[in-house]
């Protein structure tokens, strides 16, 4: 299906810019327009800082903003302290107690209970470090929220990031992970340091036992 994609570098200075970097440096960006109104916008894989930077000046390029668009992210709290707090909250983002479980998923719930607009954008490895699994709350704030989930991509190997794919989760974790892992392995995602992506897997049970968060 032919999707249509947002036109870069036509949002003003910044957004001309930001898109005249990422060409010099042979990056391009697909991105689908519109975004849904609400939904959970994921970038896999999550491997090194870069990809901060370059997801940044995507969404500059694009000229995607925090209040106009409703994008927001979460920090871990130590990122909204002086001097880079007032940066990242004009970004959009807020910060959370990582241990918060079951009430951060709650509490994005409501979030997009009482917005008009909302895209909410994580990794879902939530680490650059690698680890056996991914953490969950992207999935259950999704399910909670009856919002579908973007599966954006980092693809370091071609310089490409994409943003055009949308999943309805269904409640059925295995199918729905084995789903999400098929696309990103045709969408030919890889990060910069590729050994660090992580499997598409919750903890179980067993893992959560030493864990505080059930989504962790």
């Amino acid at each position: 299906m032919t999707r249509t994609l947002r036109v870069l570098g036509t949002s003003g200075l910044l957004s001309r810019l930001a898109w005249a970097g990422l060409r010099a440096r042979g990056w391009s960006v697909e991105i689908v327009d519109p975004l849904p109104a609400k939904c959970v916008v994921i970038m896999y894989p999550h491997t090194s800082n870069w990809d901060f930077v370059v997801g940044l000046a995507a969404k500059w390029a694009a000229g995607l903003d925090a209040r106009r668009d409703a994008l927001c992210f979460a920090g871990k709290e130590s990122l909204f302290r002086w001097p880079w707090g007032a940066f990242f909250r004009a970004i959009g983002g807020f910060p959370v107690d990582r241990g918060g479980g079951r009430g951060f998923v709650t509490a994005m719930a409501g979030r997009f209970a009482s917005a008009e607009t909302l895209r909410f954008v994580l990794s879902p490895e939530g680490t650059r470090s690698a680890r056996d699994h991914v953490r969950s709350s992207f999935y259950y704030v999704a399910l909670a929220a009856q919002v579908p989930i973007l599966l954006g991509v980092f693809d370091f190997a071609r310089r490409r990031i994409v943003v055009n794919e949308a999943f309805r989760p269904t409640g059925e974790v295995a199918a729905d992970l084995a789903a999400i892992d098929a696309y990103y392995r045709r969408a030919g995602a890889s990060g910069e340091k590729p050994g660090r992506a992580n499997p598409w897997r919750f903890r179980t049970a067993e893992d959560q036992t030493s864990s505080s968060s059930p989504y962790s």
